[in-house]
């Protein structure tokens, strides 16, 4: 999912200062967003909420007019991430859910899961391990519900090449 673009406010409202945030003001963008928290310089900053025009919701820092900091975005669709923002973009450590009630917990660099993470799923499997561009690539580990568990290499959320899997019985395979 692509992150909003910044889009010009219609009208500057005044800051209290060109250096400390004001106290909660509003500002309506062009695109129909609404802003409302610090100010400065007729932007975003420090602690605010903007409500997009799709319905969308983010709460929390913002630096000069983007997200940054800690923060928590709220899709329409339901779906939530918490956590860190750089430059209005997921990154750093954070917890994303979707409605279903799957989640991962983990590292994420521009928006998408990225280094060591935890994925776990509603249906009770769960993969730990390494992410790459929001895919599981690397070394991680896949456990059933069933107690079965898989450990090794992924690429592109395949199974490939060494790998040790342990039955939930205590049959052990591995190999390639």
């Amino acid at each position: 999912k692509a992150e909003p673009e910044k889009a010009e406010p219609k009208k500057e409202t005044k800051a209290e200062s060109a250096v400390t945030p004001s106290a909660a003001e509003k500002i309506t963008f062009d695109n129909g967003d609404v802003y409302e928290g610090g100010i400065v310089n007729g932007s975003p900053h420090g602690r605010g909420k903007i409500t997009f025009k799709s319905g969308d919701i983010y709460e929390g820092d913002f630096d000069n007019g983007k997200m940054a900091g800690k923060g928590k975005y709220t899709w329409l669709n339901g779906e939530v991430y918490e956590g860190d923002f750089v430059d209005g973009k997921r990154t750093g450590k954070g917890k994303y859910s979707w409605p279903d009630g799957d989640t991962y917990e983990g590292d994420f660099t521009d928006g998408k899961r990225t280094g060591k993470g935890k994925f776990r799923w509603v249906f009770g499997n769960t993969y730990e391990g390494d992410f790459v561009d929001g895919k599981r690539t690397g070394k991680g580990k896949f456990t059933w519900p069933n107690g079965d568990v898989y450990e090794g290499d992924w690429l592109d959320d395949d199974r490939t090449g060494w790998g040790k899997y342990t039955y939930a019985d205590g049959r052990v395979e591995q190999g390639r």
